[in-house]
């Protein structure tokens, strides 16, 4: 059973591996480590808002497999959050990206760009609702 302490750790682990690789210039050369640390922060990330938000159970824990398709997303998904549409969206988009970057060739450093840009947005929705309902709870 991963707690919400755990998730906090991983993602934060996995948010600095990605930073120091960008920092080393090294996007396009570990692009695959990048696709799937990326995917598991997205999750990671998802999972602390859903368990924060008291929509899982404890043990409830989030597969990067859930964002397939949009369609699959909605199905495990079914309850309702604040800006549930878009981070489904940018959750998504960010396993097609570890799809593109995991398997097959090696891709253009835009495409490798393009899976954080979209990861830090995610990061950035999510941080905002978790903030904003700790507001309100204060």
């Amino acid at each position: 059973m991963t707690t919400i302490e755990e998730h906090e750790k991983i993602a934060k682990e996995l948010l600095e591996d990605i930073n120091e690789k960008i920092r080393s210039n090294l996007l396009v050369d570990r692009q695959k480590i990048i696709g799937f640390a990326a995917s598991e922060v997205a999750t990671n990330l998802f999972a602390i808002l859903l368990h924060k938000e008291r929509l899982v159970e404890p043990g409830f824990n989030v597969n990067h497999w859930f964002f397939a398709s949009k369609k699959i997303a909605e199905e495990k998904f079914s309850f309702n959050i604040n800006k549930k549409e878009k981070i489904l969206d940018l959750l998504v988009s960010q396993e097609d990206y570890r799809n593109k970057l995991c398997h097959g060739r090696e891709k253009e450093a835009k495409i490798v760009n393009s899976a954080i840009k979209n990861l830090f947005e995610l990061k950035q929705l999510i941080e905002g609702e978790l903030n904003s309902k700790k507001e309100k709870n204060e």
